[in-house]
């Protein structure tokens, strides 16, 4: 009896261990991990269909350990595919709707989400590189977002970039729909039933009025967009840069453009690219969707030409237009050299810290990972049935970023050079100066300004201090900059007395020099005998993870070097 009863319990357990794994999966996926997660349990556990109909739902958004925000639970949500190629790849994208206006990890109050999928980008950050960008440059309501771990019905579905969706709103297009105001599409997709659309430039152009939607737009509302935009258009025609500007909010149309034409968006003529109108003027932005962009994009679609330096967002009239007049390309090419630190930091490591395409990775490595080995979306598959609009993607996923990281440093140049500009510095082979990318070393102390001048090949150069210009007989100070255009360079002065965790030898310990000992430590670039001397913190004779951890406390204010026992 004894025996049964023994038999019966183990059966018992093994039964509970077995018939309890989901909910045991479902409660630890519902713990905050090293990046915030988005799950979706929609109703009756089915799955989402690729029709794009909605889905009611069940949404629970956690934020990462030690995050700032509440967890949202919310029921009586929706969900749904997005998107137009996208929405037939494997990875599906989706739109997401609350209830009611929620705040969605300190993004602002408000009911839709969307959830970009990121599929044809195998780097996973070309949207969100932009979107930094964009916003840094000061683009119209340039959406915010998060990176995020989706599930749903608590299977791993990879990571994705959680985002405002394109929208009216007090924290998205923030424009008054009852003052004759609007948010436009470019867009030759199939129709929206809920947007009314309109030709122009001809024919040549077709837009959708996003908002207000088409059942409560009047046709003296659609008249007075009509009737605007052809008079703008008459204008980029047939008038001069000062009658452009009666119908064109310059400032804002020469950022947008910056950017479509700098990542090379591919769609700038065909889709998702958005104006608004507002006080009686066109405005560009916001920007949306860059997974194929910055040479993302399959030449035996879209042919040849897409994977040459040359110019494309003039593709889309407007811009082909606007770039004739002097003035406005003017305007274009300040801001460009205005954005080139922020431009080589996407890179490369400069003034402003480790570059955008490294700190993303190490901050979103371990989601990125994720979603090529659980999830399934390995870097070197085209995961899509029917075409293959992005580019043939190499076999690592560290070759895709490197692919990256080479095509903005090109275009870069490209256009540096195409704009007539000067922005980088040529140090003379016979100088004695060292060239580590944006850091120039080996100047010797007591070099007066004029001096270090006549060691580039470039002309124009100046150096700064403290913010401010140094004079031709000025000795050139250690942490100094050096600038031709737009981008900057650090300058290292030799000689000067060591301080423990200078690295770089500018007089002070900063980003700069976290920077170095970053690399450092992870092989990537090798400290110098003088800046080891200056890296080894601790004292013990090693650079090592010491030093590192020393270091970072110090750059990030938790610990002070020379001022802690």
């Amino acid at each position: 009896m004894k025996r049964k009863l023994a038999m019966l319990l183990l059966v018992c357990m093994l039964v509970g261990v077995f018939a309890t794994p989901a909910s045991v999966f479902a409660e630890d996926i519902q713990e905050p991990g090293d990046i915030a997660k988005v799950l979706i349990y929609t109703e009756g556990g089915v799955n989402i269909p690729s029709d794009k109909s909605k889905v009611n739902c069940e949404i629970i958004i956690v934020d990462e350990a030690g995050g700032e925000y509440e967890t949202i639970s919310a029921e009586n949500c929706t969900v749904n595919v997005r998107g137009n190629s996208t929405s037939s790849a494997y990875k599906k994208p989706y739109n997401i709707k609350f209830e009611s206006k929620t705040d969605v990890l300190g993004m602002g109050k408000n009911k839709k989400w969307s959830l970009l999928a990121n599929c044809y980008d195998k780097t996973l950050i070309r949207n969100a590189v932009v979107m930094d960008f964009a916003k840094e440059l000061g683009v119209p309501y340039t959406p915010d977002y998060r990176f995020v771990d989706v599930y749903v019905n608590d299977e791993l579905h990879g990571s994705y970039l959680l985002i405002d969706s394109i929208e009216v709103g007090e924290t998205r297009v923030d424009i008054d729909l009852d003052n004759n105001e609007y948010l436009l599409e470019l867009d030759w997709n199939p129709e929206d039933s809920d947007c009314y659309y309109f030709y122009s430039f001809g024919g040549g152009l077709k837009f959708a009025i996003n908002e207000p939607e088409i059942d409560e737009l009047t046709r003296e509302q659609q008249k007075y967009v009509e009737d605007l935009i052809a008079d703008a258009e008459d204008a980029l025609l047939y008038g001069d840069f000062e009658e452009i500007q009666k119908y064109f909010d310059i400032e804002s149309m020469a950022k947008f453009y910056l950017t479509l034409e700098f990542f090379r968006n591919i769609d700038v003529a065909t889709s998702s690219t958005r104006f608004h109108i507002k006080g009686g003027k066109i405005y560009g932005g916001p920007v949306w969707d860059f997974d194929l962009s910055s040479g993302n994009y399959n030449v035996d679609y879209y042919g040849a030409g897409t994977l040459e330096q040359r110019f494309h967002a003039t593709k889309m009239k407007w811009f082909g237009e606007l770039v004739k007049f002097d003035e406005f390309q003017s305007i274009v090419n300040e801001y460009f050299l205005e954005m080139q630190d922020t431009i080589v930091n996407l890179y490369a490591d400069n003034l402003i810290g480790v570059n955008k395409i490294d700190t993303m990775i190490e901050t979103y490595g371990a989601s990125f990972d994720r979603n090529h080995n659980e999830a399934g979306w390995a870097p070197n598959v085209v995961h899509h049935s029917s075409m293959q609009l992005e580019r043939h993607p190499d076999e690592t996923y560290e070759e895709n970023v490197e692919f990256y990281r080479n095509w903005l440093k090109e275009r870069n140049e490209w256009l540096v050079e195409e704009w007539g500009l000067k922005s980088f510095i040529e140090v003379d082979s016979e100088s004695g100066l060292i060239q580590d990318g944006f850091f120039i070393k080996g100047i010797q102390a007591d070099t007066t300004v004029s001096d270090l001048l006549g060691k580039f090949s470039s002309d124009d150069v100046y150096i700064e201090y403290n913010g401010e210009t140094l004079a031709p007989d000025d000795i050139v100070p250690n942490g100094s900059i050096a600038t031709v255009g737009g981008a900057s360079y650090l300058l290292e002065v030799e000689g000067s007395d060591v301080m423990l965790g200078d690295i770089n030898n500018d007089g002070a310990i900063n980003q700069y020099d976290y920077i170095l000992v970053k690399r450092h430590y992870f092989e990537t670039r090798y400290l110098t005998d003088d800046e080891m001397t200056r890296a080894d913190v601790n004292v013990d004779g090693a650079i090592n993870q010491y030093d590192y951890i020393l270091i970072k406390r110090h750059y990030f204010g938790t610990y002070v070097i020379g001022g802690n026992d």
